[in-house]
């Protein structure tokens, strides 16, 4: 199924397309609403992000499957959900599935909808520990069925949280806590590297403890599909679009201003599903704004094909 749709001023969109692609240990399945050419299955849902900090749960829904094809969707399983026009067509989120709904009739359409966690969510990991004080005796007793009680004593490690000595940097701790509990930070840019006089202990679980620093350090954690960016918003961002949108390119509406508070007034920007929108990336907008700006919240309609952001100035 081909979507296309014209807009006022006879200005036309010239097409889009959705591509699901479920990732599996027997090989990558990929369910399209284009092809082949008039058996594509239908696509629709929202894919939202934002900078808060937490990854972004999403869910989609597709029709008319096969049923061995609606078998393959389990929870924990791996997908990618791509969309775009047919000159811009990319990858607009990335996760692991944590619920599969029965598969719901609308009329002779069979809906299938699952849900996903875009990256991974990381609060939920235990502490962690790289040493131990020593050893702690415990003793143990079991009672036989015959009524006699046998007791035996053994050693058991004592851990304590990780600890950093006076001096220690922020960009270190964040590094090593990343390491010890496998948390891949894609970028870490710190506004202010902070230094710890008295030194520093990991007491909190990784992720609340990877925040709290950053915090320190007057930078922001956010997820970005399924990467974590470490960065502040004084610095060039990394994530330039070159995007330069008009009511004759891309916009679908004039953009208006949703809050303003002085330098951090913020605009509500709604343009042609375009995959390299997402929190963080910057565009020029030629209307109203007439300025570069950097997004805070975005979602993407796969209905109708569009994207609706909240944007503050750079």
């Amino acid at each position: 199924m081909t979507i296309e749709t014209t807009n006022p001023g006879e200005k036309t969109w010239y097409g889009s397309k959705i591509e699901v692609d479920l990732e599996l240990k027997s090989g990558t399945y990929k369910f399209t609403n284009f092809h082949p050419i008039g058996y594509g299955v239908g696509i629709t849902g929202d894919i939202s992000g934002g900078d808060g900090g937490s990854p972004a749960t999403n869910s989609i829904t597709l029709a008319n499957l096969s049923k061995e094809h609606e078998k393959l969707f389990k929870p924990k399983a791996h997908i990618v959900v791509k969309a775009g026009g047919y000159d811009v067509f990319g990858i607009i989120a990335v996760g692991n599935i944590t619920k599969v709904a029965p598969v719901a009739k609308d009329g002779e359409d069979r809906l299938l909808t699952i849900t996903f966690v875009a990256g991974k969510d990381y609060s939920k990991n235990k502490k962690i520990y790289n040493a131990y004080s020593g050893a702690k005796k415990v003793k143990h007793s079991y009672k036989t069925s015959s009524g006699r009680t046998i007791t035996w004593i053994t050693s058991k490690k004592k851990n304590i949280n990780i600890r950093f000595k006076k001096g220690v940097k922020a960009k270190t701790i964040i590094q090593r806590i990343s390491r010890e509990a496998g948390i891949p930070i894609a970028v870490l840019h710190l506004k202010k590297n902070k230094v710890y006089k008295r030194g520093y202990t990991v007491s909190s679980k990784p992720e609340s403890a990877i925040k709290k620093i950053v915090k320190d350090c007057g930078s922001r954690f956010q997820y970005r599909m399924d990467d974590i960016v470490i960065d502040y918003d004084e610095k060039p961002t990394l994530y330039q679009t070159h995007l330069y949108f008009t009511l004759r390119d891309g916009l679908v509406n004039q953009p208006t201003i949703s809050d303003e508070d002085g330098k951090k007034a913020t605009w509500t920007v709604v343009t042609y599903l375009n995959p390299m929108i997402a929190n963080s990336s910057t565009f020029y907008v030629a209307e109203n704004i007439k300025s570069f700006v950097r997004v805070k919240n975005y979602t993407h309609s796969l209905d109708d094909m569009q994207t609706s952001c909240e944007v503050e100035l750079v």
